[in-house]
């Protein structure tokens, strides 16, 4: 019984924390994108009437500054929320993912879906991304890796997804008993949650992660 309320009181958490982020994604594409829009434009306006050189200089770099805060908020309101996770599923938007961070790194990120993924709830979905950005975000960070792939199939109605990267090897179990940190935590709370199971692969270099998604045709 305290093990049901445990995994109810889990899956609120996470359902909660899901709204809060879509919340804020949307207030800052809303509210914080369209004012510094407007600063930007505000500028470009200045730029076009100013006549002295120094003066233009100094407006310049402020509109090259509010454009990277617009990039930048943009930045945290998809990773907050990604619009593409809604509309079109889970590859879709762990694709996109990839392609972004490989602009935005050094490091090399490639996806490969071998056949139709399984059917997933939108929650399943959502959970599995956030799962994917964990491990991605630990690897920039902590990791030292040049490159990670994801593969995606179907085995015997069960979905698998497989994580694998060249950078500093660990244990995900003991990391998971003696880690102060969230990261792993999270991974393990989501998958939990929506009853995933991780299997870390023995490997010489790297890291090599397997999620089963349980037979879908149940």
């Amino acid at each position: 019984m305290k093990q049901q309320e445990a995994e109810l009181l889990l899956k609120a958490s996470l359902e909660s924390e899901k709204k809060e982020r879509e919340r804020i994604s949307a207030d800052l594409h809303d509210s914080v994108s369209n004012d510094l829009s407007a600063i930007r434009n505000f500028l470009a306006v200045i730029l076009k009437t100013e006549k002295e050189e120094d003066r233009k200089s100094i407006f310049k770099e402020l509109k090259l500054g509010v454009e990277q805060s617009i990039e930048n908020t943009r930045l945290i309101s998809y990773k907050l929320a990604p619009p593409l996770l809604d509309k079109f599923g889970l590859v879709v938007a762990l694709e996109d993912c990839f392609v972004n961070l490989t602009k935005k790194t050094n490091c090399n990120f490639s996806l490969q879906c071998k056949n139709d993924f399984v059917r997933l709830t939108t929650h399943e979905a959502y959970e599995l991304f956030r799962v994917v950005q964990e491990f991605t975000n630990n690897m920039l960070k902590y990791g030292s890796i040049t490159s990670c792939s994801l593969v995606l199939y179907i085995k015997d109605n069960v979905g698998y997804i497989e994580v694998i990267d060249d950078g500093v090897s660990y244990d995900f179990e003991k990391q998971l008993a003696t880690s102060e940190g969230t990261g792993i935590k999270n991974i393990n709370s989501r998958l939990k949650v929506i009853g995933a199971v991780l299997v870390q692969q023995k490997t010489l270099n790297g890291n090599h992660f397997v999620i089963s998604l349980g037979n879908k045709n149940k």
